[in-house]
């Protein structure tokens, strides 16, 4: 059946007839197309590129994938200027993303988050360089965002993952793929960006990569270079710092073709980042202001090695083991609200992690109906933190005091010291099947199992006891360990292609997050009848219920996917603060149910245009929870969930034309609108109080523009970001962190970039 073909069953509503009544309007919205069919050139060569990605393990056409999926390819991230999570997100449907901090991105897929600054649990969505997680799963201090250059692609895969990527892929899974190294060919490329940012002043960005082979078809290297230095627009009026921040890295590739079956692909990595101050501020002091005693900034610094051996068995399957070992290194420091007079000073450093992965899988190679993907998957990561409680002058004023009464005196501010390490191992089997059973159907089932092992240990916890009685500091030490065994993830697909390039899928889907420890359990030394901490808290899941569509018209020019879903999420894992002793803790609270849709549209009117669409419809909110559970958590019946918006919608327009003398140039616009949403729930946890730090991040649009010159290995790129100047305050964290609690979107910025490629 050709594509007129099958305009002609549309226009006789046969087609209509055919497929599921919910998917009807996106044939419906082909109508004009079809009757343009036939003024289309079928010879000419301008039409929507094909993207290859490998979300399931092995490459594939992305149309031919029955997911929602989203993928910013190579090209994407060049014209674009795309340099970090936040500047891809917000074109996407179905992500939110939320910046409390630099270098701790929150994302949220599909609604699917209980807060919008990071938690004490696993994050909803797992982020992965290559085939490594690098999201830690306990108490996350950062989300390492790596530079985008030389990047192949960013796959976002949209709703539960669990069966492919495991625990913490509730709501999706975002993969960075770098490129590889070339064996033919030498390549290089340098990059220079220079930007003038209003209330800030100049953002530098420099990047190089050179590609050699070493042996021809046989063994070459790759490696990237990168520096960024961006002067800050927040002065911190209480140090004269600002948020600054220098960023530097790079990495190494080796890939070896040993035998025509066999590549071997050695990769290390590191990232450095180094901001001189937080970018929150406090609107009290002034526009772009803020006080702290103490630099706020979140450092990052990660080191990652990759050694990836794949074998080609003809006619059964490619081998693929990849090992991998991470390193992440931060500082959390925060100043509080005051306590007595005194700032609350937070100065958690070091805070270390480090993960050891190893995949071993089988994917199928062969021509058939039947394909396979096998495999079994070990991660074990630790985190160190060194936790040091200040109030900033409380020795200096009350030592004179103790000492009249001979008590003992205070050497110093600190009011809670403690080393702690967290860790969990899981180790999990996965497989999928998928079988095309007659010309335009095909089922696909996939299964997890997965075992987990958590453990927390503190040999020593010194706290300040403000009892006089019994004056002086406690010590105290936690150790607590958790087991879960035989967790169970599957997907189940049917698809549906009546002709090429016309796709139908109902996807069924598993996520979860495994179960860990509370580092505080117990009663309240404080109050007995305040409500007791669980030793642990268990694992939280999410069902998807998926039905896309994924379609291209108008012979390759159009683009046009769609798809609804409903997700069920139970025994959701929530953080709360005991309100006696301020303890925090992770509990199991309620039911949520998120419901949506997203559209993704692009399109090539003629040739030099190309228009694309992206929208989000979304409802996200707890829908069920007991009285307790209420109480515990501060989550009540209704609630929205924090950082889920409503809707989202992201355009984009760019002309590319032929001057007389051979050189190409283009010109884009790009905008985006972003729904507001909450950063908390609404009330205070175990008091049944209002939530005083409940705000809303406000709904925020941003434009961009550029246009370039490309001759022969040069391109020339002038731009502009953020055109609108807007300072809507995208991030409001209430106070919950001290006064300085809101962020914008970086000031308008102009600037040129130079790009050449040898």
């Amino acid at each position: 059946m050709s594509i007129k073909s099958l305009c002609r069953a549309i226009s006789t509503n046969r087609m209509v007839r055919a497929v599921p009544v919910t998917l009807a309007s996106s044939l419906a919205l082909t109508g004009q197309l079809c009757s343009a069919e036939a003024s289309v050139d079928e010879t000419s060569d301008y039409l929507i590129e094909e993207i290859i990605i490998t979300a399931n393990k092995r490459a594939e056409s992305l149309q031919d994938v029955s997911a929602s999926i989203s993928a910013v390819t190579s090209e994407d991230i060049e014209i674009q200027g795309l340099d970090n999570f936040e500047s891809f997100a917000r074109t996407l449907p179905g992500v939110n993303l939320t910046q409390p901090a630099k270098n701790r991105s929150v994302f949220n897929i599909r609604g699917v988050s209980t807060t919008t600054y990071g938690a004490n649990t696993q994050d909803p969505v797992s982020v992965y360089i290559n085939d490594m997680p690098v999201t830690d799963t306990f108490g996350a201090a950062v989300q390492p965002d790596l530079r985008l250059y030389d990047v192949e692609r960013i796959e976002v895969l949209r709703g539960p993952q669990g069966t492919m990527f495991g625990s913490g892929s509730l709501g999706g899974t975002v993969r960075v793929i770098t490129r590889k190294p070339q064996l033919d060919t030498t390549d290089a490329s340098v990059r220079v960006d220079m930007a003038d940012t209003e209330s800030a002043g100049l953002r530098e960005r420099y990047d190089a990569m050179v590609n050699i082979p070493l042996i021809e078809n046989s063994l070459a290297v790759r490696a990237v270079g990168y520096y960024r230095d961006e002067l800050g627009w927040v002065d911190n009026i209480a140090l004269g710092t600002d948020n600054s921040s220098r960023d530097w890295g790079g990495r190494v590739s080796v890939l070896w073709q040993a035998a025509d079956d066999l590549t071997v692909k050695l990769e290390a990595l590191h990232q450095n980042s180094a901001p001189d101050d937080g970018g929150n501020w406090d609107p009290s002091l002034g526009k772009f202001k803020k006080s702290s005693i103490i630099a706020e900034g979140r450092p990052s610094e990660l080191t990652t090695y990759n050694l990836t051996l794949e074998y080609d068995i003809e006619e059964f399957a490619t081998v693929t083991s990849s090992t991998s070992y991470a390193e992440s290194v931060t500082a959390v420091r925060q100043q509080y609200a005051e306590i007595l007079g005194f700032p609350l000073i937070r100065n958690n450093a070091p805070w270390k992690s480090n993960f050891l992965t190893q995949e071993l899988r089988l994917v199928s190679n062969t021509d058939s109906d039947l394909g396979w993907v096998a495999g079994v998957f070990f991660v074990d990561r630790e985190t160190e933190v060194d936790y040091n409680y200040r109030l900033n002058g409380i020795a200096d004023a009350f030592n004179p005091l103790l000492g009249f009464y001979n008590l003992p005196l205070l050497e110093d501010d600190v009011i809670s010291l403690s080393a702690t390490t967290s860790s969990s191992q899981e180790l999990a089997a996965f497989g999928e099947v998928s079988y095309r059973f007659a010309d335009q159907w095909t089922v696909t089932g996939g299964l997890r199992i997965s075992d987990t092992e958590v453990e927390y240990d503190e040999p020593s916890r010194v706290l300040l006891n403000p009892d006089f009685a019994n004056f002086g500091f406690e010590e105290s030490s936690v150790f607590n360990k958790g087991q879960d065994t035989g967790n169970v993830t599957w997907r189940a697909t049917l698809a549906y292609e009546p002709v090429e390039d016309l796709r139908f899928y109902f996807n069924t889907s598993k996520g979860y997050r495994i179960g860990q420890v509370n580092p505080n359990s117990g009663p309240s030394p404080f109050d007995p009848d305040d409500i007791e901490i669980n030793a642990t808290y268990q694992p939280d899941e999410t069902l998807n219920y998926e039905l896309g569509a994924k379609t291209m018209w108008w012979d390759g020019r159009v683009k046009l996917n769609a798809a609804v879903y409903l997700i069920e999420w139970s025994d959701i894992q929530v953080d709360s603060t005991r309100t006696s002793d301020s303890a925090n803790f992770v509990a199991n609270a309620g039911e949520a149910t998120s419901k949506g849709l997203e559209l993704e549209l692009q399109v090539l009117p003629f040739e030099g245009l190309e228009l694309s669409l992206a929208v989000t419809l979304q409802d996200a909110k707890i829908d069920s929870i007991g009285a307790d559970d209420s109480l515990r958590s501060g989550v009540v019946n209704g609630d929205a969930l924090p950082g889920s918006i409503d809707h989202k919608v992201s355009a984009a327009a760019q002309y590319n034309w032929a001057l007389s003398g051979g050189e190409e140039m283009y010109a884009r616009v790009a905008a985006q609108y972003v729904d507001s949403s909450l950063n908390g729930f609404s009330n205070q946890g175990g008091t049944g109080l209002p939530n005083a730090s409940l705000a809303k991040n406000a709904a925020y649009e941003n434009v961009d523009a550029s246009i370039g010159l490309m001759v022969d290995k040069w391109e020339l790129t002038l731009y502009g970001e953020n055109l609108t100047n807007n300072d809507d305050y995208i991030v409001d964290m209430g106070g919950l962190y001290g006064p300085n609690t809101v962020s914008t979107l970086r000031p308008r910025t102009l600037g040129a970039r130079v790009h050449y490629r040898y």
